[in-house]
């Protein structure tokens, strides 16, 4: 028998946690200013960039399953699921994705990142709303000092765009509601991160697509008939997109590399640091500028506070997990003296429901279904949007 902690694989080295969770700041805020540097910088179709990012990350979720089978098994969910749950969730965070590069347009992205801050108070308040979170003091104690450094840094933006500032926070609300559906998705539901990323991203990509093809396609095509001295696309413009689709891939990989080396929680610990790094690397590169005393002051104290309940909350639900176990020991013992009394039948009752629980359920969709949905979700929009571009071209 092992010792204590043991598991069936060996435990990753903190060499190796280390440099994942810098993997996953540097591609994240990678990402984010690739893309606000596109947008801000004379490339300003949102929906096309998008739907290419969807239309690969559908790309890398297929060869995943083809490389992962234990994937593959855990990728079930039910037609009534499928239309109530992920369709919602895949609208919210198209919407969220939409208004979060329209807003780096009036705004700093380290503003942005900064604001990220006041996403746990809007989660705290939903779940009590929703009943999906228990009501707890140290809760509500923690949302409130997240909410005062918010105030700091909002007073602290000596220039801020009124039409920014209502996208930026429309762009966090919607960001609520995507990780409370995210959460019901991979708990109840037990989705793995591969197998959301397989349903969510084709149903993204047709999407924008569409709805490309009525803010992007008009002005793409009077584009590509200028030339580069007339302000036409330079030989720049498809390795910038090449990037941001190759750092969409890495940050999705990277996080799940993260989490199952680590905790989904540790990994939500960390997300302070990524914004730390969103905001330096910003300040630098994207938007040259310095922030204000009371702006950094506001964002260490929502920092310190998310990051000091998050810590309590870890021990505080291991030492609940703990107590559970505790007094269900004596049940588990009943259990296994009556189960080696009936050994025989159990085990070919508990074998019969393996089989069962193993079989395809009426009305589920596995990942050969995911495969066909996602095909002809993406090959719908690129036919809409090429066709539209195509119209558009012959037109001028």
């Amino acid at each position: 028998m092992g010792g204590v902690g043991t598991t069936a694989g060996a435990a990753p080295t903190g060499t190796a946690v280390l440099v994942m969770a810098l993997l996953v700041t540097v591609t994240s805020s990678s990402l984010a200013l690739t893309m606000a540097y596109l947008f801000r910088s004379g490339y300003p179709y949102q929906s096309t960039v998008l739907a290419a990012q969807q239309l690969v990350c559908t790309g890398f979720g297929v060869v995943a399953m083809q490389l992962m089978p234990e994937e593959r098994a855990k990728l079930r969910i039910s037609r009534s699921n499928y239309l109530t749950m992920l369709l919602p969730f895949t609208i919210v965070l198209s919407a969220k994705l939409f208004l979060q590069n329209k807003a780096v347009q009036y705004v700093s992205p380290a503003f942005y990142a900064m604001t990220g801050q006041l996403l746990p108070v809007g989660v705290t308040i939903a779940g009590f709303l929703t009943g999906s979170q228990r009501f707890k003091w140290s809760t509500v104690c923690a949302a409130a000092v997240v909410s005062v450094g918010g105030m700091l840094i909002k007073a602290g933006q000596m220039e801020l765009s009124p039409f920014g500032f209502i996208l930026t926070m429309s762009s966090l609300g919607l960001d609520v509601v995507r990780l409370l559906l995210m959460q019901y998705l991979l708990q109840p539901l037990k989705l793995t991160g591969i197998g959301m990323m397989l349903l969510s991203a084709p149903q993204q990509c047709i999407l924008f697509c569409v709805n490309g093809v009525f803010t992007d396609v008009g002005a793409i095509a009077r584009r590509m008939q200028l030339t580069e001295d007339e302000g036409g696309f330079g030989p720049e413009f498809l390795p910038i997109v090449a990037t941001v689709c190759a750092l969409a891939v890495g940050v999705v990989l990277f996080n799940l590399f993260f989490v199952k080396m680590t905790s989904a929680i540790i990994s939500a610990i960390c997300t302070p640091f990524k914004d730390l790094c969103t905001i330096i690397m910003s300040d630098l590169f994207v938007d040259p500028r310095t922030e204000t005393p009371r702006a950094m002051a506001g964002f260490g104290l929502a920092c310190t506070a998310s990051f000091v309940y998050n810590v309590h909350d870890i021990y505080a639900r291991r030492k609940e997990k703990e107590r559970e176990e505790e007094e269900k020991k004596p049940l588990l013992e009943e259990e296994g003296r009556a189960g080696g009394r009936g050994g025989g039948d159990a085990d070919a009752e508990g074998g019969a429901g393996d089989d069962a629980a193993g079989e395809r359920g009426e009305g589920d969709w596995t990942y050969t279904d995911a495969y066909k949905v996602g095909f002809t979700c993406c090959g719908a929009g690129v036919v809409v949007y090429s066709a539209a571009l195509c119209w558009q071209l012959h037109h001028l």
